[in-house]
């Protein structure tokens, strides 16, 4: 009987509408992310944005860092202040000091209605797509070519329960 059962449950798995528990290749993750990027530097947002929302779900920092910027700047994407703060506040986790300033930047600018705000989403999403959350750890190192710092974010194993993330309006 027990073994029926666990038999079951491992044929119909567990449902879930709004997050998953899962196990996702690193290297579709990764290649996602880098086909983003291109996409993103030559300003193709439509494509950005579909390579770049799963690593970004995923919790990789780069990803999560072009999200940021898609939706405070409205590139394919309503435009969304708040949803862009989140972004780059659980983008910064990755203590790159350009991220960590714009961030700070960007937080005093805001009215403080608009601070409390963002304070509630950034935790929000540092709780969904985080390091911690995500079971992620990120190294940084110096692109010589570029003369910028690049991130790379590599699963330290295990399940993790990724978040479907928020879509806004796509513009054209």
């Amino acid at each position: 009987m027990l073994v029926v059962l666990v038999w079951l449950l491992l044929i119909t798995g567990c449902n879930s509408t709004s997050s998953d528990f899962s196990i996702m290749p690193e290297l579709k993750l990764e290649k996602a992310e880098i086909k983003g990027i291109r996409y993103y530097q030559s300003g193709n947002y439509e494509k950005a944005y579909e390579q770049l929302k799963e690593p970004a779900a995923w919790g990789y920092k780069g990803s999560q860092y072009l999200m940021a910027f898609m939706f405070l700047k409205g590139l394919h994407v309503e435009q969304s202040t708040l949803t862009g703060m989140a972004w780059l506040g659980v983008a910064k986790e990755a203590k790159v000091e350009e991220w960590l300033e714009q961030f700070d930047s960007f937080y005093a600018a805001a009215p403080k209605s608009l601070q409390a705000k963002i304070d509630i989403k950034v935790a929000g999403y540092i709780d969904k797509y985080g390091l911690k959350a995500q079971r992620m750890t990120c190294n940084k190192k110096l692109n010589r070519s570029t003369k910028r710092i690049d991130v790379k974010c590599h699963s330290y194993g295990g399940m993790r329960e990724v978040h479907d993330i928020e879509q806004g309006n796509n513009v054209q």
